[in-house]
């Protein structure tokens, strides 16, 4: 399909943009609620969200906020949408895989420093499978546009779990972004690696207690040597993770799985920046109608012994995320559920210190009582939150000094693939076909899509910028059958097929 691969060499100075740093001083969340760390206390900022979990953001070297994505769930309008750092829809920013859940999209910079940057989602119910967006900000003034929109990774007859992960790479420069299989039948984990090539899957690894369930959440440590793991069904455990290689060793398990009304339904859990302390969240459950917030205190010779109730709440008060905040605080989002109302989205009325403020941890890395736990004090300037915070990375991370694959230099060669490359998917939910290509030679190009009978359905000329081609496409009114999808420029003409159900 299309030409042979053409690797060219490129030379590049690793300054500026290509050692950028970034950092995730800028929440985006809940009901157009965020959080700006840029100061000694943080500040409560507004933002265009409406998601009740799925949310990431993503912010440059001196805290300015870049852009953020999120999920809404059904009642709102079943997708994902990404925002420019004005708050308002970037160009080609709907339509993003996403089923309204918790942990479905992560950012992650392209390694190449060229101000494009990959939005990571997941397929867990309504549709499966793995997927990334490319976003590109040197469009439109600095304000962005998606180029590539929905690439699949994992085919739709793959579901993954609801618990999306981004660690650096031990050379300070690439990034493993990993998933996991929501199937009950296997524990298999996808580990890919995003480096100034592309995305590609690098191994699978069967680790850990086999799960029945696709609410895994999987949250590395801020040194990411360590990756911590929860379930609703109660399996709590922690994994080492290599940053060179890309495994996972060691596991540590500090509760099993538990089917049934015992499920405890533990929410999400989190590191303390020492690696010390894990702290827990659940939701109340069949036998329990508290939520909680418990510390395991990890250095103890028997650490499963050691949980402490830190803080409980009854309904309807639902407890939600944790998540380390650049001041070193955990914060708790927490969703108010008013009787006989379904929680999301808020009616207007439904206003109270439980979903317009979030909990605190003040020093998470204290024993019990000291780590000063603040139930509802961090007033977020009248917006209101759910269950979810964001899902960014540690994008300061560094290098592993004098790893086995420290490799990056002042001055490095990479190796480029240049060769044009189509990608179709088909999502039967929405109706709607993904096309997107790269690496394109020309400027001008025509999409043409046949049926099987020659006849043309669709056909558009357009200009294309950066050798980055996307286009979505509602199916609703073609009939079920398979299709040609046709890419043509100047200088080359790519193919493929999609089947319509």
């Amino acid at each position: 399909m299309g030409y042979p691969k053409i690797i060219v060499i490129l030379i590049l100075l690793f300054t500026g943009n290509a050692n950028a740093q970034y950092t995730n001083k800028v929440w985006c969340f809940g009901d157009s609620a965020g959080i700006d760390f840029n100061q000694s206390l943080p500040l409560p900022i507004a933002t265009s969200l409406d998601s009740r979990g799925t949310c990431t953001s993503i912010a440059d070297s001196s805290g300015n906020l870049l852009f953020y994505s999120n999920t809404r769930a059904a009642t709102a309008g079943l997708t994902g949408l990404v925002w420019n750092r004005n708050n308002v829809l970037m160009q080609n920013g709907d339509s993003i895989y996403g089923a309204g859940w918790y942990f479905e999209h992560t950012i992650v910079p392209n390694p190449r420093g060229d101000n494009t940057y990959y939005l990571f989602t997941a397929g867990e119910t309504s549709y499966c499978g793995f997927y990334y967006s490319m976003i590109d900000l040197n469009q439109n003034g600095g304000l962005g546009a998606v180029t590539q929109k929905n690439v699949e990774l994992l085919g739709q007859n793959i579901c993954v779990i609801d618990g999306l992960a981004a660690i650096k790479h031990a050379n300070g420069r690439d990034w493993w972004v990993i998933t996991k299989s929501a199937s009950n039948a296997n524990n298999e984990y996808y580990f890919y690696l995003v480096t100034p090539n592309g995305v590609n899957l690098d191994h699978m690894q069967n680790f850990g207690e086999v799960l029945q369930t696709n609410t895994l959440r999987l949250n590395p440590s801020l040194d990411g040597s360590l990756v911590s793991c929860t379930t609703a069904n109660g399996y709590l455990t922690i994994f080492d993770f290599d940053r060179c290689s890309g495994y996972f060793t060691n596991e540590s398990e500090l509760q099993p799985n538990v089917l049934g009304s015992s499920a405890p339904w533990y929410w999400d859990c989190e590191l303390s920046s020492s690696n010390q302390f894990l702290y827990v969240s659940s939701m109340y459950s069949l036998n329990d109608s508290n939520s909680y917030v418990f510390q395991y205190n990890l250095a103890d010779t028997n650490p499963s012994l050691t949980r402490d109730t830190i803080f409980s709440i009854k309904q309807p008060v639902a407890g939600g995320l944790l998540k380390l905040g650049p001041d070193n605080r955990i914060y708790w989002s927490c969703a108010y559920e008013a009787p006989g109302i379904f929680p999301y989205p808020y009616p207007d009325s439904v206003r109270n210190v439980w979903n317009e403020n979030l909990s605190y941890i003040n020093f998470p890395d204290s024993l019990g009582a000291a780590c000063d736990f603040h139930p509802f004090s961090f007033y977020l300037g009248g917006k209101r939150t759910y269950y979810g915070l964001p899902n960014n990375p540690n994008y300061e991370l560094g290098p592993i000094v004098n790893s086995i694959c420290d490799t990056i230099t002042a001055t490095s060669t990479l190796i480029f693939s240049s060769s044009p490359e189509l990608h179709v998917s088909y999502n039967s939910s929405w109706q709607t076909l993904f096309v997107n290509a790269e690496n394109l030679k020309g400027k001008e190009v025509q999409l043409t899509i046949y049926d099987l009978n020659g006849r043309v359905c669709f056909n558009k000329f357009t200009s294309i910028k950066s050798g980055y081609f996307t286009q979505d496409i509602v199916l609703t009114n073609y009939s079920t059958g398979l299709y040609v999808v046709s890419l043509t420029t100047e200088k080359e003409k790519l193919s493929d097929k999609v089947v319509k159900e």
